[in-house]
């Protein structure tokens, strides 16, 4: 092991970090090397570093516990070494994981996803369970990326509890909920010019919150917009969102966003089927939080959430060519169908995006949830047809084997010729026809 690690530093000494001119197609594929590379090198580091701390390394060969060892050595912070510590022992406790990881298999965002799905579950399944759990979380990784496998303990429960799974779930999500109702806090302290705040809020209440900024800091971008204002323009989403809140805080309880740019509510969509069961699960809030059934209850009485039952009769939502913009029943249905926006890795929350046409409006396509998708104001250019020209560019389509939106790339993009989905939606993708 001492002499690989030795030949991988000798090899970086003699990379070359200037990497002028470069190709736009080379710079990306070693940009993408690089990174799993770095993935591959955090993993193994942290298994060499949970195995000499099992092995008292350094108290037999520095005096020190590790995590002292580790702020010495490696000029960490007192948090920087505990946290490297709790990955470490966290990675080992999973050898296939750990495995798949330092293979390059599984990235280090996904590492920590499936460690947390573990971890929530380790309570409710034996070690046979938990083993099977293990190892189908790794193959979920090889499609699905870090949110999606944070999210995918119901599949798990499924494949390795089926008998018991709806009732594991729900015993699992009402732990959580009661565990974030006990852990709720709300704190801060002045700073200099400032004050600084922090604090932890249940599902719901946290989700309201988010969506109420969001919707408020969308309504003061477009307003900006309008007024030609650069400071508000090029401001980061953390400063818009503190905007936002500054802008609550002035406006208190009558403080309500701008018509027609997304209104602080909550979607909940609800499954049909499993309402009519009263099995776990059935409700789930936003990219997919689901939640406990007390969590649900209130969901369905809480006047700021929509429940959007899903398969059940439903206003109409199709209104043709009587009008161009969508109605709020429309985009209550786009925001439960895309969740967002919908362009590839965007993770632009529904407040922040616009209905956009799949065949334009001024080309004869109809103000319908089967010509509409959900998307950022920067993706929305980028799939926009010209009036008069054509260019090499993004295009978008409702799939119609399953009715969900899908994008081809330009001729000039490396994946050209497939259709490509967001997360939220990647079930296949497919060669573009």
């Amino acid at each position: 092991m001492a002499a690989a690690l030795g030949q991988l530093r000798a090899v970086l000494d003699r990379v070359d970090a200037d990497l002028g001119g470069a190709t736009p197609s080379a710079l990306l594929g070693e940009a993408t090397a690089a990174r799993s590379l770095t993935g591959r090198l955090d993993a193994l580091a942290s298994l060499l570093l949970a195995k000499a701390d099992r092995a008292n390394a350094s108290e037999r060969s520095a005096g020190t516990p590790t995590s002292t060892w580790l702020a010495i050595d490696q000029n960490l912070t007192k948090r920087e070494a505990a946290g490297a510590l709790h990955r470490a022992s966290e990675l080992a406790a999973h050898p296939v994981l750990g495995q798949a990881a330092v293979a390059g298999r599984v990235g280090t965002g996904q590492v920590r996803a499936i460690n947390t799905v573990l971890g929530g579950l380790a309570a409710q399944l034996d070690a046979a369970q938990q083993a099977q759990a293990e190892e189908l979380l790794v193959g979920l990784a090889d499609s699905m990326d870090s949110d999606a496998l944070g999210r995918a303990a119901p599949q798990v429960l499924a494949k390795v509890a089926p008998a018991d799974a709806d009732e594991l779930l729900e015993t699992k999500l009402q732990r959580e909920a009661e565990a974030a109702h006990h852990n709720r806090s709300l704190r801060f302290w002045r700073q200099g010019g400032s004050v600084r705040f922090a604090g932890s809020l249940p599902k719901l209440a946290g989700e309201q919150f988010i969506t109420l900024l969001d919707a408020h800091s969308e309504a003061l971008r477009r307003t900006a917009v309008e007024a030609r204002d650069p400071l508000y323009v090029n401001a980061t989403p953390e400063q818009r969102r503190a905007d936002a809140f500054t802008h609550l805080l002035g406006q208190a309880a009558t403080a309500q966003p701008k018509p027609g740019v997304g209104t602080a509510k909550v979607i909940v969509k609800l499954d049909y089927d499993q309402l009519r069961k009263g099995a776990a699960g059935a409700g789930v809030v936003g990219d997919g939080i689901q939640l406990s059934a007390g969590e649900l209850r209130q969901a369905c009485c809480d006047a700021e959430l929509i429940p959007v039952v899903l398969r059940g009769g439903s206003e109409v939502l199709d209104v043709g060519r009587s009008r161009r913009l969508v109605t709020p029943a429309m985009r209550a249905a786009l925001i439960a169908r895309d969740g967002g926006c919908v362009f590839p890795g965007c993770t632009t929350p529904p407040s922040a995006c616009e209905a956009h046409h799949v065949v334009p409006w001024w080309l004869g396509g109809l103000t319908a949830l089967s010509n509409l998708v959900l998307m950022c104001h920067h993706h929305h250019g980028l799939v926009e047809p010209a009036k008069y020209y054509q260019r090499d560019q993004w295009q978008v389509r409702i799939s119609e084997a399953d009715r969900l939106p899908e994008f081809a790339p330009p001729a000039r993009h490396p994946q050209a010729g497939v259709w490509l989905r967001h997360a939220r939606h990647r079930h296949t993708e497919r060669t573009a026809a």
